[in-house]
């Protein structure tokens, strides 16, 4: 016994005296296929044909939008070009020009700004550690060794830093300055 109809999910009333039920929405019955096979071929067919009929306009449709649609593209990417005037030739030396332009800003060599001088501390935040969570370590250039904060501020040799992408300066460090930079 169902209590909604398989075909519009209304809800379906008690079962009649004969023991099926009747949708009062779309008239869909529970009553035995063999009885009804024959009738329910015949209108199963032109119900099938007319579904197969609207998907295959849906698709038309859809088909002839995406059309529509590149060549509405195509029309604009060669309006676009016609309008510029860009040439294979033109463009080429557009970005040539453009080349060039970016070669000349960029500085020669970096000054000394652009690698500032940095405590134990700022140099460990700038390699990816937290000084103030005490299981935070950075990792050497090659990958071999992981160093907590403290261990990071026991190290005295230029070796040791090296390894970790930084240039100590050890007259800085005697006179309590900042004393470590990245190297370049």
């Amino acid at each position: 016994m169902l209590e909604t109809c398989p075909r519009c999910t209304s809800r379906l009333g008690p079962p009649l005296n004969s023991g099926r039920q009747v949708c009062a929405n779309c008239g869909w019955s529970s009553a035995k296929m063999s009885a009804t096979r024959a009738k329910g071929t015949s209108k199963s067919q032109p119900a099938l044909m007319q579904l197969l009929q609207v998907c295959g306009r849906i698709v038309q449709r859809a088909v002839r939008y995406a059309i529509s649609m590149i060549q509405l593209g195509l029309r604009q990417l060669r309006q676009s070009q016609q309008k510029k005037g860009l040439q294979p030739s033109n463009m080429v030396k557009g970005l040539a020009d453009r080349l060039s332009s970016l070669e000349q800003a960029i500085p020669k060599e970096a000054g000394v700004s652009s690698r500032p001088w940095m405590t134990p501390e700022e140099a460990f935040i700038s390699l990816g550690g937290d000084v103030d969570h005490p299981n935070s370590v950075v990792h050497s250039l090659d990958g071999r060794s992981r160093v907590p904060f403290s261990r990071f501020c026991q190290y005295r040799q230029e070796d040791e830093f090296r390894a970790f992408g930084l240039e100590m300066n050890r007259e800085r460090r005697h006179i309590d300055k900042p004393w470590l930079r990245l190297l370049p």
